[in-house]
């Protein structure tokens, strides 16, 4: 099993070196966050530059808030914009990350799935692998998990010893 971390304005500054001198394997950065660019992770530049440097494998995550397809792909179109200068750090996946917000909860089980798909078909098309991440609780009953694109990697959020979400995850 590797040991990874996820990361972002949340944790402040980070000694990198002390992560990886801690045994941290992978770190997923979150760049941000909805639909303009303004909405920028403040520590994304730091920590992915950060993680890089110290040899660290990294991929990213988007924080969703759109509830539907256009804005699925409005959020991935920024969300390339932001991680372009950074393309060739990028080594894992760029994660979709949709959860329990009230207008996206409010969309249904097809809209979630189908905004899911909108972001990592456009992910995928400019070139990233492309992830998706969420609960087991989301991933078994928020979205219908069987539409998520064969190519992209699946995350799964459970905090416990044993991964017991019986769809695909990596």
């Amino acid at each position: 099993m590797l040991k990874g971390i996820d990361v972002s304005r949340h944790q402040g500054a980070i000694d990198w070196a002390k992560v990886k001198a801690a045994g941290v394997q992978f770190a997923i950065i979150r760049a941000g966050y909805g639909k303009y660019a303004y909405q920028e992770d403040p520590c994304f530049t730091d920590n992915i530059e950060g993680a890089y440097n110290a040899g660290i494998p990294v991929g990213v995550y988007w924080y969703s808030y759109a509830d539907t397809v256009a804005e699925a792909r409005q959020e991935a179109e920024v969300c390339l914009t932001v991680i372009k200068p950074y393309k060739d750090m990028i080594t894992l996946p760029v994660f979709f990350d949709q959860e329990y917000e009230p207008a996206i909860l409010a969309a249904g089980n097809s809209i979630r799935t189908q905004c899911c798909v909108a972001f990592i078909e456009t992910i995928e098309a400019a070139g990233y692998k492309a992830g998706l991440y969420g609960s087991q609780d989301w991933l078994d009953n928020k979205i219908d998990d069987s539409q998520i694109p064969e190519t992209a990697t699946v995350w799964v959020a459970q905090y416990s010893n044993k991964c017991t979400y019986k769809g695909r995850y990596t």
